[in-house]
């Protein structure tokens, strides 16, 4: 997934502009006349002491049931806003908005949100396998909308909806208590184009500076009841250098992986990329495949042949014809209701798993439960809560098929009651 551990990427070119002159050996950036100017705000959001149910990890789907212990935490609704950043990035998006409505507490141990926002669209689906029956051939829905020659999105993204908060660690990035999450992106020389160099990488302005990076990826939410636990560094100094990273993780086999190999089609030389597993039912509960049932006795059954027609043979001698009807095909704007999930998800592991969460799509936007230890056992990566006292924060919003063209709030405080 190119874009997916993308936080608030490209859109944060504008960002820095207060950081006039910031260095970082290669790099000297002058934004002093950078425009437009960002929107920030001076909300705070209270928490207050109390204690909420999260699922834990593999339990049960949640209901959407908001606990009566959440009437007692102030609420805190901002609204953001896709912005214009220039050069046609987010073209087709921009001026887009949510309003986003935030509620905390906190116990002994640990911290909780309750986020709710407005989205059309459940987007809850990633890079669909689809066939396409002109070709006879496999093709994966994209992860960036299409647009047509004025911008106009004629078919939206395959992408998830997510939910970001950034936090500045220990104070390590004078620039975030300002800017929040501006502050971790730079002005870049390109970004998609196949001239110059590739850019809207996130990175710090220091070896020493930090941020702690909660993501909450509706897929896996929904899959596994865990948000992203990630960071952003300097990424060494480089310029356009990559300071994204996950938090470690207790086994290099967890998280999302691609649903893709490239076999070649039977009595032919051409080769094709295809799923690598299929459930044969069709039925894929919330989108994806779980890595459990490619595991012994599990749902999931392994693809090992296409031929000329788009037919796929099974590992069980079973086959998949996806000519008849539109189960397999792109249907309008959206796809047949067997069309395979692109990604295979499984629960994480180590300080990368740090965040249960749960997500339920209301109709018309997602309610998000967030919980997290006050003190995790990473105290390099991960902010520590326990001290009570007031932390800046900034969040993002992908929603709608968007994907990282997204609605960004900054300069939020988060206030312990």
């Amino acid at each position: 997934m190119k874009k997916q551990n993308l936080f608030l990427t490209v859109s944060f070119a504008i960002i820095v502009m207060g950081l006039t002159n910031c260095t970082k050996h290669d790099q000297v950036l002058d934004l002093s006349n950078t425009t437009p100017t960002p929107v920030l705000n001076t909300d705070t959001l209270y928490s207050v002491k109390g204690t909420a149910t999260v699922s834990p990890i593999g339990g049960a789907a949640w209901d959407g049931t908001i606990e009566s212990v959440w009437n007692n935490a102030p609420s805190l609704t901002v609204h953001g806003v896709v912005p214009d950043v220039g050069n046609n990035i987010f073209t087709g998006f921009v001026g887009n908005s949510t309003d986003i409505k935030m509620r905390s507490m906190y116990d002994a141990s640990y911290f909780y949100m309750l986020v709710e926002y407005d989205a059309a669209n459940k987007g809850a689906k990633s890079q669909l396998w689809y066939y396409n029956p002109s070709t006879q051939t496999w093709g994966q829905e994209a992860e960036a909308p299409t647009l047509n020659s004025d911008g106009e999105t004629y078919r939206p993204a395959s992408i998830q909806d997510q939910f970001v908060i950034a936090f500045n660690i220990a104070n390590s990035t004078p620039g975030f208590n300002k800017l929040s999450c501006y502050a971790a992106c730079h002005v870049f020389s390109g970004f998609g184009d196949p001239v110059t160099p590739g850019g809207g990488n996130m990175y710090t302005s220091g070896p020493n500076e930090m941020l702690d990076v909660w993501r909450i990826h509706v897929l896996q939410v929904l899959n596994c009841n865990q948000g992203r636990d990630t960071y952003i560094d300097w990424a060494g100094g480089v310029l356009n250098g990559n300071g994204r990273h996950n938090d470690p993780k207790a086994s290099s086999s967890d998280g999302t992986f691609d649903n893709v190999q490239t076999l070649t089609i039977t009595g032919t030389t051409t080769t094709e990329d295809v799923p690598l597993w299929v459930i044969p039912s069709g039925n894929y509960t919330n989108s994806a495949i779980p890595l459990s049932a490619t595991l012994t006795g599990g749902t999931a059954v392994q693809v090992t042949a296409v031929d000329t027609n788009g037919v796929l043979t099974l590992a069980n001698a079973t086959t998949i014809d996806p000519r008849t009807g539109t189960d397999y095909m792109q249907v309008g704007a959206g796809n047949g209701p067997k069309c395979i999930p692109g990604i295979i998800v499984t629960p994480y592991t180590g300080s990368f798993g740090d965040l249960n969460a749960n997500a339920f799509y209301t109709g018309t936007g997602w309610r998000m439960l967030i919980k997290r230890k006050l003190t995790t056992s990473d105290a390099v990566r991960d902010i520590d809560l326990s001290s009570l006292n007031d932390q800046p924060f900034g969040v993002g919003v992908m929603f709608n098929g968007a994907d990282n063209e997204h609605a960004i709030v900054a300069g939020l405080t988060l206030h312990f009651k």
